[in-house]
C-alpha cells in the first residue's frame, strides 16, 4: 500500500505556524508496521455491515498505527485545538472515534474536522458532539481566524468557511436551534503566498523518501464523477514554475527526498507552465523523479512538451480516459478525450521509454456488462495498457445525485458504504456482485493484456489445457516483474502445479494482496486463511480468459505470507461463469474485428 505524505496536514501546519502557534502534526497511516486483520470481536456495527453486503470479503484491515500508539500520541501532545483531516467518506468512522479518544484523553481540547468528508457531509459530521466544529474546503484562510477565536473564547458565528452546533458559546442565538454553516472563505487567490508546508515535521523514511507536491488547485473540467470543485472549486489557480522548484529544490537538500508525487486535479492545464516548470528543473540539474497520481489529460499534449517532461523526471504516468464509449464520455462530460488520443499520446511517451496507462472506471450508472468489458478488451487488443477502478458514488458528485434520483442509493444510506472496493450498490444494470466479478475481470486483463490476447489467438487453434495456460501465466507474471513497471494488482503468478480437479497456484511471495497490504505476518500469525480471495479471483479470470473455460478460486492455508495458493476449479457458477464467458466472447469477436482491419488496410 502507498504512502502519501499528508500535505495538507503539513500546508495547515504551516499557516499556523507563521501566525505564531506551535503544531505537531501525526500521520497515523504512516505507521504500516501497525496493519492488521480487525479481529471479529473487535469489529465495529459498521465494518460488520460492509462484510455482509460485500460479495466476496470476509475479512476488515486496519491501516496505520493501532489505537494505543494514537492515544499516546494524542495525550503527549497535550494541545489546545486538535485538527482531524478526514478525506474520504467511507473512513469516517475512525475520524469520529478519534475525535472522541481525543475528547477523553484532553477534555478542554477544541476539535475540529476538515477534508472532502467534513466539506460535503457538515450535517452528518456535526452529530458527534465531541466535534466542535467543521472546517469547509481550502482551510489556509479559515484555520486561523478559527484558532484564534477558539484561543479568545470568541462565538464562530462571525467566521467563514465553518459548520458548527448552534449554542454552548459558539454563537449568539439566545436559544439553541439549527446548525451554522456559514459562507465558505474565498479560495486562496494567490498560492505562491502560502508559506512552504511543514514536511520538516515528518519522518520521510516512512514515506519511501518520497514526498507530494501541490503546484495548482482547482479544475474547470466538470466531470461527473468528481468532486473536486467541493473542495477547491472550478478556477485554475497556479504557483509559479520558480516557486514550485523552490520546493523540489528544497526537499532535495534539505531533506534527501528526490521523489515526488505531483497531486494536482489538473497539472497540463497550462501548458506553458509545465514547459517553465521543466526548464527550471533541468537548469538547476535537480536529479529528480516526478509522479502524477491523479493523472493528465490529453488536450494539448505535444512531443516537444513529452519529450521535455521526461527530460526532466516524469515518469509512471496515466490519462484519465474512463471509458472507450465516446457517447458515455460525452455523457460524463468529458468529450475531450477518447481511447484514440490517449494512444496517440501514450506513443509520444514511448518514444521516450516511458510506459503510460490509461484509466477506466467500470460499473458507472446504467453501464452494461457488454460495454464495461468491451472497455477493458479496446484497450488490450489496441495495446494500449490501462487500470480500471470501480465505480462507487462519491458523496457531493454529480454522479452521487444521479444515484439518488435514480433509486441506486438513498438519503439514509450509511455513508461507510460509499467506498469503490465495498460492492454495496448495483449501477441500475448490473447487481453489486455482478459489478465485483466484472471488476475481477477487468483486473485480469489490465495486468496480463498481452497474455489476454494470446489466450484469444491460441483459442482459434484449438482447446487450450488449464495447465497450458498457467505455464503462460507464469511467464508472463516473470516477465511483468522484469519490466520493473509498478503493478496495480497485487496477482503475479509464481509457480503452479496440477492437481486432481484443477490448478494449484501460487503467487509471488511480494506482488500478493497481503503483502502489499503490509498485514503478510499479522496474517500468517492470525491464522487467517482467505484474506486475499481478491488475488485469487484474479487470476481465476486470467486462467478462464486464456482458457475458454469458466475457472473459480479458492484461498489454501498453505505458505500464507510467503506467497499465497489458490486452487483453481472450472465453474458453472452464477454469475462467475457467464461474466468470464462474456469477456471471452468480447475479446474474440474484437480481436478478429482489428485484424480484418488491418488486412483490409494492408
Amino acid at each position: 500500500m502507498g504512502r502519501h505524505v499528508p500535505i495538507g496536514l503539513a500546508y495547515l501546519s504551516a499557516t499556523l505556524r507563521a501566525a505564531g502557534h506551535e503544531t505537531v502534526v501525526f500521520d497515523a497511516l504512516a505507521h504500516v508496521e501497525d496493519n492488521h486483520v480487525v479481529p471479529d470481536d473487535e469489529l465495529t456495527g459498521v465494518e460488520r455491515l460492509k462484510l455482509a453486503t460485500h460479495p466476496r470479503w470476509r475479512h476488515v484491515v486496519h491501516w496505520g498505527a493501532r489505537w494505543e500508539r494514537i492515544a499516546e500520541a494524542v495525550a503527549a501532545s497535550r494541545a489546545d485545538v486538535v485538527g482531524i483531516s478526514c478525506m474520504f467518506t467511507p473512513f469516517y468512522e475512525s475520524a469520529y472515534d478519534l475525535a472522541r479518544l481525543t475528547r477523553s484523553l484532553l477534555p478542554e481540547a477544541a476539535i475540529l474536522l476538515g477534508g472532502q468528508h467534513g466539506t460535503v457531509f457538515f450535517h452528518h459530521t456535526l452529530q458527534v458532539p465531541e466535534i466542535d466544529a467543521v472546517v469547509l474546503g481550502e482551510a489556509e484562510s479559515t484555520v486561523v481566524p478559527l484558532v484564534a477565536a477558539i484561543e479568545e473564547g470568541r462565538p464562530f458565528d462571525g467566521l467563514a468557511g465553518v459548520a458548527f452546533r448552534c449554542g454552548a458559546g459558539r454563537c449568539a442565538c439566545g436559544t439553541p436551534g439549527p446548525p451554522h454553516v456559514r459562507p465558505r472563505a474565498p479560495f486562496v487567490p494567490d498560492l505562491d503566498a502560502l508559506p512552504m508546508p511543514a514536511v520538516d515535521q515528518l519522518d520521510f523514511a516512512r514515506y519511501d523518501h518520497t514526498t507530494t507536491l501541490i503546484t495548482s488547485r482547482g479544475c474547470p473540467f466538470s466531470c461527473t464523477f468528481c468532486t473536486v470543485h467541493a473542495t477547491v472549486g472550478r478556477e485554475f489557480r497556479a504557483r509559479s514554475p520558480k516557486h514550485v522548484v523552490d520546493e523540489i529544490e528544497h526537499c532535495v537538500e534539505r531533506l534527501g527526498v528526490r521523489r515526488f508525487l505531483i497531486e494536482d486535479d489538473n497539472f497540463t492545464f497550462d501548458v506553458d507552465r509545465v514547459h517553465a516548470i521543466c526548464d527550471e528543473i533541468l537548469a538547476r540539474g535537480l536529479d529528480v523523479r516526478l509522479r502524477l497520481p491523479n493523472g493528465i489529460t490529453v488536450v494539448k499534449l505535444t512531443e516537444d512538451l513529452v519529450g521535455k517532461m521526461v527530460s526532466a523526471g516524469f515518469e509512471s504516468l496515466f490519462f484519465g480516459l474512463e471509458t472507450t464509449d465516446v457517447k458515455r464520455l460525452r455523457k460524463m462530460r468529458k468529450g475531450f478525450t477518447s481511447l484514440p488520443k490517449v494512444a496517440e499520446g501514450a506513443s509520444l511517451f514511448e518514444k521516450y521509454g516511458l510506459s503510460v496507462n490509461g484509466s477506466l472506471i467500470a460499473g458507472l450508472p446504467g453501464q452494461t456488462l457488454t460495454e464495461i468489458v468491451q472497455d477493458s478488451v479496446n484497450c488490450a487488443v489496441r495495446e494500449v495498457r490501462f487500470y480500471t477502478n470501480p465505480f462507487y458514488p462519491i458523496p457531493g458528485s454529480p454522479d452521487y445525485r444521479t444515484c439518488l434520483a435514480e433509486g441506486l442509493i438513498d438519503p439514509l444510506t450509511e455513508p461507510a458504504l460509499f467506498d469503490q472496493f465495498n460492492f454495496a450498490f448495483g449501477n441500475g444494470e448490473l447487481t453489486s456482485e455482478q459489478l465485483y466479478w466484472t471488476w475481477i475481470g477487468t483486473q485480469a486483463m489490465a495486468l496480463w493484456p498481452r497474455y489476454a490476447v494470446e489466450g484469444s489467438t491460441r483459442r482459434a487453434d484449438g482447446p487450450v489445457t488449464p495447465a497450458e495456460a498457467a505455464r503462460r501465466l507464469v511467464e508472463h507474471s516473470a516477465a511483468l516483474k522484469a519490466s520493473g513497471q509498478r503493478l496495480d494488482v497485487c496477482a503475479v503468478v509464481q509457480d503452479y502445479r496440477v492437481v486432481e480437479g484443477g490448478l494449484l497456484v501460487r503467487t509471488a511471495r511480494e506482488n500478493c494482496f497481503c503483502a502489499i497490504q503490509r498485514v503478510a505476518d499479522d496474517v500468517r500469525r492470525t491464522g487467517t486463511t482467505d484474506l486475499c480471495l481478491f488475488s485469487g479471483d484474479v487470476i481465476a479470470a486470467a486462467i478462464a480468459g486464456y482458457t475458454g473455460v469458466p475457472h473459480a478460486a479458492e484461498q489454501v492455508a498453505s505458505d500464507v505470507g510467503q506467497g499465497c495458493s489458490f486452487l483453481l476449479r472450472p465453474t458453472e457458477a452464477e454469475p462467475v461463469a457467464p461474466i468470464q464467458r462474456e469477456f471471452v466472447a468480447r475479446l474474440d469477436a474484437t480481436r478478429r474485428e482489428v485484424v480484418e482491419e488491418e488486412v483490409a488496410v494492408g
